[in-house]
């Protein structure tokens, strides 16, 4: 029940907790549901020979599981598992009768599913991975990203054929996603037969998302019938991404979509009837594609200079106009929540999320993020007023909450460093005018955390005194 067991000899603690007759007694001490601390500290350690083989087999397996997992910080490129063998092995081991020989460990892999390739191609072209599969994950900021896409920007055009190269797959960063899926799409469960319609259509929602568990690295921001999309890693993400895709990637487009329907008008209004009937039903593709395209600009634009609109009249409106500008401590779904317009064709949650954060109220309060402050700045400010941790949060402890600021900075350069201060905006300017207008509630809290320090003191001297073997005594003494 989120508890933690704290052992000396991790490989004999660990097997000992995995045996099936550790199971079999805690369920007799407590035949509920769940176990608590007080079913393991009294359980008793049945000793289990070879204990450091197992586990060293057994860390061995994981390792390399891990480094072929996507999700795992450990990631490099995908691979076959040993992970799921290791753990039937280290079970048999763990549970065969005493005075046993250990049974010999013999690697045996699972092959890892056909889309992970695929996956590991768009991580790379994206700048997420290494393309070589020797880096890992690459950190945005230290990396060379020659390899990847500008921007992390993945833009789909649905209206191209299948061999075109004028949108992102054109790219050379793209040559790995063509790999890829040459060499896996047979073996991938899809009706898609073209890597531009499974990467627009299927991809989320079958692969990505599930894979991290519906906290997406990669987003897809698409038109309402996914004709348009455009992937993008929230590694590489700032505030003028969003500006780059509109000037690089759709208004060009639009301004070919706007080209072919003059010139199909042109035809369609010609003298040669097949030709202007085969233009017309053509005309009615692209002018569909075109008004898509422009419904895509228009929300992409919105949410990239002043925010999201509304999801429906019972969700409150936004207070404040502000520039997406993400920031990854907010993490993946407040982040995502402000761009649900662009998100929802292929994901809905980003919608709830928005909902929920322009509430602001009971458990569902965002309040604490970086967000939520540039939408809703007053209600946030004045929540911290009232609360001094969400008031630390965003940068405004000095300014409401003096005192515990002043309190906190002395006891933190007991603990961290004696020139510790808690630096904010204007907090220098909030310090000096608390010393100066409340100088006897100051000396109050440094009596009080000069007393701490005293008892501290002489709590530790005590200890080390009780420590010291008999007839022993200190330099002090």
């Amino acid at each position: 029940m989120g508890t933690s067991v704290y052992i000396n000899d991790l490989p004999g603690g660990l097997c000992a907790l995995n045996a099936s007759i550790s199971a079999r007694i805690l369920e007799s001490l407590n035949p509920g549901i769940h176990f608590q601390a007080g079913d393991v500290n009294r359980l008793a350690l049945f000793p289990i020979a070879s204990v450091d083989k197992i586990f060293a087999s057994l860390n061995g397996a994981f390792t390399r599981h891990e480094s072929h997992r996507e999700p795992s910080v450990e990631f490099k490129h995908p691979g076959p598992s040993p992970w799921r063998h290791a753990q039937a092995w280290a079970q048999i081991a763990v549970d065969r009768p005493e005075d046993t020989p250990l049974p010999a460990y013999a690697e045996t892999l699972d092959r890892e599913p056909p889309t992970d390739p695929l996956s590991f191609a768009l991580g790379a072209a994206l700048g997420r991975f290494d393309a070589s599969g020797k880096l890992g994950i690459l950190d945005p900021q230290t990396a060379d990203l020659t390899h990847a896409l500008p921007h992390g920007v993945l833009f789909l055009d649905g209206t191209l054929t299948p061999d075109a190269t004028s949108d992102s797959l054109g790219h050379p960063a793209a040559a790995l996603l063509h790999t890829a899926w040459s060499e896996h799409a047979p073996a991938i469960d899809s009706k898609r037969k073209h890597l531009r319609d499974y990467l627009r259509h299927d991809f989320f929602a079958d692969v990505h998302r599930p894979m991290y568990e519906n906290r997406p690295i990669h987003w897809p921001l698409s038109s309402s019938k996914k004709t348009f999309v455009a992937w993008i890693n929230i590694h590489r993400w700032h505030a003028g991404t969003l500006r780059y895709l509109l000037a690089e990637h759709l208004h060009p487009t639009k301004q070919r979509l706007d080209g072919e329907v003059s010139d199909l008008r042109k035809v369609r209004d010609g003298a040669d009837a097949k030709a202007a009937r085969a233009a017309d039903k053509r005309l009615t593709q692209v002018s569909a594609a075109r008004d898509e395209l422009g419904e895509f600009i228009a929300d992409l634009k919105a949410c990239a200079e002043q925010g999201p609109p509304q999801p429906d009249p019972k969700t409150k409106a936004r207070d404040d106009d502000a520039v997406y500008d993400p920031d990854l401590d907010d993490g993946v779904m407040i982040n995502a929540a402000a761009l649900w317009p662009l998100l929802a064709p292929q994901w809905k949650d980003p919608k709830k999320w928005w909902t929920e954060l322009a509430t602001g109220e009971g458990r569902k309060d965002y309040d604490w993020s970086h967000l939520a402050a540039r939408y809703f700045k007053n209600r946030v400010l004045h929540k911290c007023k009232d609360d001094p941790s969400l008031a630390v949060a965003h940068g405004c402890f000095w300014n409401y909450h003096p005192e515990r600021a002043y309190a906190w900075e002395l006891r933190l350069q007991d603990e961290i460093a004696a020139d510790f201060t808690i630096d904010e905006a204007a907090s220098d300017a909030a310090r000096k005018r608390f010393l100066a207008d409340s100088s006897q509630t100051a000396q109050a809290i440094l009596q009080k955390e000069q007393a701490r320090r005293l008892r501290k003191l002489e709590k530790a001297d005590t200890e080390a005194q009780q420590d010291m073997p008999d007839g022993e005594e200190s330099d002090d003494d």
